[in-house]
């Protein structure tokens, strides 16, 4: 999925997902255009991140435990 698929599915706006991805939270790749492309499961990361912040998790210990 591009990026714009990933904003309209998850409500987040497109810099959000770049700070995501810079925090490591989400992964990314590029392709011969240089555009950023997301696997599907990236939703799911995205759903669980959004929880997680609704009950006042801190992203650096959503980030541990998605890594974990």
């Amino acid at each position: 999925m591009d990026i714009s698929e990933v904003v309209r599915r998850s409500g987040l706006p497109a810099s959000t997902l770049r700070f995501y991805e810079q925090k490591g939270l989400i992964k990314s790749w590029r392709n011969a255009g240089n555009q950023r492309r997301f696997q599907r499961d990236v939703l799911r990361r995205i759903a669980v991140i959004k929880v997680a912040q609704r009950l006042g998790i801190p992203l650096a210990e959503i980030g541990d435990a998605l890594a974990a």
